[in-house]
């Protein structure tokens, strides 16, 4: 037959190969498809009632302690005007907040979570969706992890711009909430729920927390009086993480961040968003990133320490910021597009490089913990760096160094005092351990302990 077509033995001997090869692999396709169809499920309505408290009058059983950003969130949910959208981490408490505001809120409403495999699927999303619309008129409708459900964004938008319903939904991935955010241009708003800050730590513990400024810095200092100092350690290790609050074991604190978080990230939520097929060499660069978290990282060194291409650790590092596992900070006057420039990655809490660490490595995971304070205070923030070597850790609005040491010299200064004079600027502040006011040629250099750092609203 193949002669009669006119085609070589060569060819020949490859059709004999490639033909089998994808008959097989549509078949194994087929197979998963079939997989997939069998093991998804449409909520019954005792599964709907389970999740679903409030329908019995009743509220929740959550916390009473609400986040920083609650109220703000409460008032836009009120307003009924929009889609609000709560994404962040997985087990920082999205969940928590949805039934936090869920209980608050009078008139009907109604929950529902796509955790579960088994129901993160169109069809269910669909089918809980017309039960509550059905059952009330203009309900207030919270669906928990709705970026698992591939196309839930036309849906939404659809029962939204009836007015069949209010939606407030949350995802653990910001490209699934994105994607979204494309189709609902002018009816979604984003909050993104960053990892605890020290003060709801704290807050959490039961303690009775003032917030600082800088007014006065010599006052301030006075007035802290070394409060919190103990709390340090437990907060960089666990101070992410709520449901650890009362935790005093440390192997346990870093076996439940790796199972309950980074794993079911790297080997589920991104292979099933971005279809990877080496959830082995996402986990290897993750763990390279907390043990080194802080440093600078170029492509082609972790190319050629993972033996993969350039474009192969481009997209797994931006998948884990997708994820909220790690975040960039560029260098002043770069751009995040690309890596062209140096970029410092940072894991998106302290808390999450340590449980990915071999000891307790105290000075990386101050810098880390710096890094999420003033990523959540301020809206520009870079980190300098020049051809002759001096670095500042953190400049933009505000400038600041780490330096996790008992007593910092002018000598340790240098690079800091050199950006000041280049910028022209007059002070800076240093994260130290013992408070210190350095002066240096008309610059004045505040050495700030971290506790109090973390307690100052800028």
């Amino acid at each position: 037959m193949f002669n009669s077509l006119n085609i070589n033995s060569t060819t020949n001997m490859k059709l004999c190969y490639t033909i089998p090869l994808i008959f097989a692999t549509t078949i194994a396709n087929y197979l998963n498809f079939c997989y997939q169809k069998k093991n998804m499920a449409i909520p019954t309505l005792d599964d709907i009632k389970d999740y679903n408290p409030w329908m019995n009058n009743k509220n929740f059983d959550v916390p009473k302690f609400k986040r920083n950003y609650y109220e703000r969130i409460f008032k836009t949910v009120k307003r009924r005007k929009f889609i609000v959208a709560i994404t962040g981490l997985r087990r920082i408490g999205k969940t928590v907040m949805l039934k936090q505001i869920g209980n608050q809120l009078d008139g009907d409403k109604y929950f529902f979570s796509f955790e579960e495999d088994r129901f993160a699927n169109y069809d269910s999303l669909k089918f809980v969706i017309n039960k509550f619309i059905s059952w009330s008129n203009k309900p207030f409708i919270f669906l928990d992890e709705i970026g698992r459900v591939k196309n839930w964004a036309g849906l939404i938008k659809k029962y939204h711009d009836l007015g069949k319903a209010r939606f407030i939904i949350s995802g653990s991935s910001s490209l699934t909430i994105t994607k979204g955010k494309e189709s609902l241009a002018g009816r979604l708003i984003e909050y993104q729920l960053s990892t605890w800050e020290f003060d709801e730590y704290l807050k959490l513990r039961g303690y009775k927390v003032k917030m600082y400024n800088l007014n006065n810095i010599e006052k301030t200092y006075l007035e802290w009086n070394h409060k919190f100092e103990d709390e340090v350690r437990p907060f960089l290790i666990k101070g992410g993480f709520p449901e650890l609050i009362d935790e005093t074991d440390e192997k346990l604190i870093k076996k439940y961040i790796s199972s309950t978080t980074i794993e079911r990230i790297i080997f589920e939520d991104i292979p099933k968003i971005f279809n990877i097929k080496n959830s082995n060499l996402l986990d290897n660069i993750m763990t390279y990133i907390c043990k080194n978290t802080g440093s600078i990282v170029r492509p082609f060194h972790l190319s050629d320490a993972f033996d993969v291409s350039k474009d192969t650790i481009k997209d797994y590092l931006y998948f884990l910021k997708y994820a909220y596992l790690v975040d960039f900070l560029t260098v002043e006057g770069g751009s995040l597009k690309g890596f062209r420039r140096s970029k410092k990655i940072y894991a998106t809490s302290s808390s999450i490089a340590y449980s990915m660490m071999d000891y307790y490595d105290e000075p990386k995971l101050v810098e880390n913990t710096i890094f999420n304070k003033l990523k959540t205070d301020f809206d520009k923030l870079w980190f300098y760096r020049d051809s002759q070597g001096h670095e500042v850790d953190f400049t933009g609005n505000i400038t600041v160094e780490s330096k996790w040491k008992s007593k910092i010299t002018i000598n340790d200064l240098k690079p800091l005092i050199y950006y000041l004079k280049k910028k022209k600027k007059k002070k800076a502040y240093v994260v130290g351990k013992y408070f210190d006011i350095i002066k240096k040629d008309k610059i004045t250099i505040y050495v700030v302990p971290l506790p109090l750092f973390l307690l100052i609203k800028f």
